[in-house]
This record gives C-alpha cells, sequence and structure tokens, in this order.
C-alpha cells in the first residue's frame, strides 16, 4: 500500500506550511537567569544554573499556540556552596553522571489573564512528569513578531521527589524541603 495518498500529502504539505509560517525565539544563560530556591532543615538556600538554553516558536496567531523547549545543563548548578553543590551533582540529587541535563517541553499553552500557563513534562534523573509554569512576555515594542524580541519571565514549584532528586537520608522532606521554587527571566530574540 503507498503511503503518499491524496490525503497523506495535503496533510504533509499543510504541517510543512504551518512550520514555515512559525517564527522561532532563542536565549540562553547569555541573556537570563534561571534560578531555584529550596530549603534544608528549615534554613533557605538560592541558586542558578549556569548553563541552559530557551527556544521558543510560535506562529503569528501568537503565543498560546507556540511550543517551548528548554535544556539545562545540571552541572551547572551553583548555590555558592561547595560542599552544597557537590552533592547537588552527586548520585543523591542530580547524578550528573548519567544524567547531565533536564528537559522541559510544553505541550499547550494558555492565557490566564495577564500570564501564560504552559502545561510540559519535565524529565529530570530519567524520570518524565508533568509540570507546568506560569510565565509573562513583555514584547520590545508593541508587537513581539515586529521587533523579534521579548523578555519571558515566570516560576514554576517542582516537587524535587516525584523526580527522585534526593535519595537516601536526603529523601525526608523534614530534612530537605520538597518543594524547589524556580524562577526565571531571561530576552529571547528571533532566531536568524
Amino acid at each position: 500500500m503507498n503511503v503518499f495518498t491524496p490525503v497523506a500529502i495535503v496533510m504533509l504539505a499543510a504541517s510543512s506550511s504551518i512550520a514555515a509560517e512559525q517564527t522561532c525565539f532563542v536565549g540562553s544563560h547569555e541573556t537570563g537567569e534561571l534560578a531555584f530556591s529550596g530549603a534544608v532543615e528549615g534554613t533557605g538556600f538560592t541558586g542558578r544554573f549556569g548553563e541552559f538554553s530557551v527556544k521558543y516558536c510560535m506562529p503569528e496567531s501568537g503565543p498560546a499556540d507556540g511550543r517551548i523547549d528548554v535544556q539545562v545543563n545540571l552541572s551547572s548548578a551553583d548555590t555558592e556552596n561547595r560542599e552544597r553543590d557537590e552533592t547537588l551533582k552527586g548520585e543523591e540529587f542530580f547524578a550528573v553522571g548519567q544524567y547531565p541535563e533536564a528537559v522541559w517541553t510544553s505541550h499547550s499553552i494558555s492565557a490566564d489573564a495577564d500570564e501564560y500557563v504552559a502545561d510540559g513534562d519535565l524529565e529530570l534523573k530519567g524520570i518524565k512528569a508533568s509540570q507546568p509554569i506560569r510565565f509573562t512576555l513583555t514584547p520590545d515594542g508593541d508587537d513581539l513578531f515586529v521587533s523579534g524580541k521579548f523578555s519571558m519571565a515566570g516560576d514554576a514549584e517542582v516537587e524535587r521527589l516525584r523526580f527522585d532528586v534526593g535519595t537516601g537520608d536526603f529523601a525526608d522532606p523534614e530534612f530537605v524541603r520538597n518543594r524547589v521554587d524556580v524562577t526565571f527571566e531571561i530576552r529571547l530574540q528571533a532566531q536568524d
């Protein structure tokens, strides 16, 4: 059976046309910040990822019809505490030797007042699970497609135990808080 039926050819052409009409905007650690905060025995700490990239592709119909892809180099985690950073990169937490990267990909984006809510999947330490984020967009000028630049800022609450981050003695949420607050602010620019 020939898989290239007339219907299949029309659908393929339509999807190619849609993909061609998208604009992709990119950013990275060079144009923004990706931070996280947690707590150990009730004492809070903050950190940042020194290497990450963001790609937000959207059609002219707007951001809610787009797709976001984020890649984070886990070995770039820095809390300005050498012992804690070594622990974060070790087997009990990120296990960067085996899982060097975390990936988040949106599968739907909806507008909520002045904000957007993106439902997506986070893959961390070999585990993929649903993880929403909230964010705002601020274009340079009236139209982000005309300016080709915008700022994106937002946050997410990640439950680390869903991803086996913090095992053994660290699994006790009374010792290491389960909730990790992630915040980001980044400038994205239309990809050439």
